[in-house]
């Protein structure tokens, strides 16, 4: 039985030792108990993987089936965060902080849906892949971009990515970084060096901010620039979290999303996608291993080693629940302390698995999809077969020799193929065939001088 307390003296004692999480009931007490983890809590606990659509869902309504958990005592006690700091709000006499950052092109149109992309650091095909195969599903909302200044020196990237009325928005970082010896550099070297961004906050005043976190990396860095964006839209837009490099679109990713109905309903929906649970577990990866080990410890390593990756590089929820899923990451950065790069996968898995965000009012439910069962199918774990050896060819449709479509388990077309990069026949496909076309298709409208 999952009992939840919101204990008055635990939220003194919190805000006592001046602990991160004392905005209300702001502790989390991750029990151990005989070296197991206190909580699994899948109202569908994921066996073998099956071609059934298995999603599994997170929830604070009661529900009839009860999870296999992975502790033996009967009964337990789980004190947990309703709420959790801004982002803004990091540091000695920050709580009056608030965003600064401007976007450099475009503008924000806060009644649509969005798509939140941190892509500093790669080509002009890159963004034209990604930008130019999601307009072609037919999505005409926001893809909001991140790029660093080494970006947009490059005179033709400058220009797509700062092309009016395209729903493109644009921020340039001004990223201060570190090589290994901890001097600084221009490069973040594809997100292995740590950095700091200056002028993302501001106080009281509108006085930009020197940042007042330590360097990191920047894939720990885009929760706070997701945040700040997030704001900008509506309670229900729902919003998409997605890397740029190895993302390719094949329909409307928006297309049959829950809409609410009630736009002054005060909570909303999360959606998960998980990794291929065949071919990787969060135990048997090195990667997803080192990562929650750095940040958590080897026991809840040991707890969750038999459990499926999420990944935490594909993301979508209503604005209203998002927020607060950024919230909580920005603040599993800052209480680890964790450097790491990819060390974002640790955090993203470990508040799942843990429910650590289960009494948060502004989040409904999760729903964690298996992978090619949802609106993004991530394929990288899928790396140790051809893919079209997978379910004997069935994610791969020929359609002729030079077009391919990849599909889910049900044989529908995945609107997102999420790490195309790690197999041949997708890399070849999308970076050689499908760039060069979409590129041929948008320069055909917009002429290089």
């Amino acid at each position: 039985m999952i009992k939840a307390s919101h204990d008055k003296k635990a939220n003194q004692s919190c805000k006592a030792n001046k602990l991160p999480h004392c905005n209300s009931v702001l502790l989390i007490l991750l029990s151990l108990v005989s070296g197991c983890l206190l909580s699994n809590f899948l109202t569908v606990p994921l066996q073998k993987q099956t071609r059934k659509n298995v999603r599994r869902r997170l929830t604070t309504e009661k529900t009839a089936s009860s999870a296999a958990h992975l502790l033996t005592p009967s009964s337990f006690t789980v004190v947990g965060p309703t709420t959790f700091p801004k982002p803004s709000s990091y540091g000695d006499g920050n709580d009056d902080a608030q965003p600064y950052l401007k976007p450099t092109y475009g503008a924000h149109r806060q009644d649509v849906d969005a798509v939140l992309v941190f892509a500093a650091e790669y080509g002009l095909n890159t963004y034209i892949c990604f930008v130019e195969s999601l307009r072609k599903t037919g999505f005409t909302g926001d893809i909001v971009f991140a790029v660093s200044k080494l970006d947009v020196k490059d005179k033709y990237t400058r220009e797509f990515l700062s092309e009016p009325n395209n729903g493109i928005v644009t921020y340039v970082l001004t990223l201060k970084c570190f090589n290994a010896e901890m001097e600084e550099v221009d490069s973040a070297k594809g997100g292995m060096r740590v950095c700091t961004l200056d002028e993302l906050w501001a106080d009281a005043d509108q006085k930009p901010l020197v940042d007042p976190r330590p360097a990191r990396t920047i894939a720990t860095t885009r929760y706070e620039l997701y945040w700040i964006w997030s704001l900008n839209y509506n309670s229900h837009s729902w919003i998409m979290l997605l890397d740029a490099r190895d993302a390719y679109f094949q329909t409307n990713p928006f297309a049959n999303v829950p809409r609410e109905k009630d736009k002054s309903r005060t909570n909303g929906l999360l959606h998960f996608f998980g990794e291929n649970a065949v071919a990787t577990r969060i135990g048997k990866s090195p990667k997803n291993r080192k990562w929650l080990t750095n940040a958590y410890g080897d026991v809840v390593v040991a707890a969750l080693e038999d459990k499926p990756t999420i990944c935490s590089g594909s993301t979508m929820g209503e604005q209203i629940a998002l927020e607060t899923y950024l919230r909580a990451m920005v603040a599993e950065s800052d209480e680890t302390g964790t450097k790491l790069m990819g060390a974002d996968q640790g955090f993203h898995n470990y508040l799942y698995y843990t429910r650590k965000l289960a009494f948060t009012s502004t989040i409904r439910s999760i729903y964690v999809f298996d992978q090619g069962w949802g609106v993004i199918n991530n394929l990288g774990a899928m790396r140790t077969a051809p893919l079209e050896e997978w379910g004997n060819g069935r994610l791969v449709r020929n359609n002729t020799d030079n077009d391919i479509t990849i599909l889910n388990w049900d044989g529908t077309p995945s609107p997102v193929v999420h790490q195309f990069d790690r197999h041949k026949l997708l890399s070849t496909f999308i970076y050689k065939l499908k760039t060069a076309e979409l590129r041929k298709k948008y320069y055909g409208k917009h002429p290089q001088e």
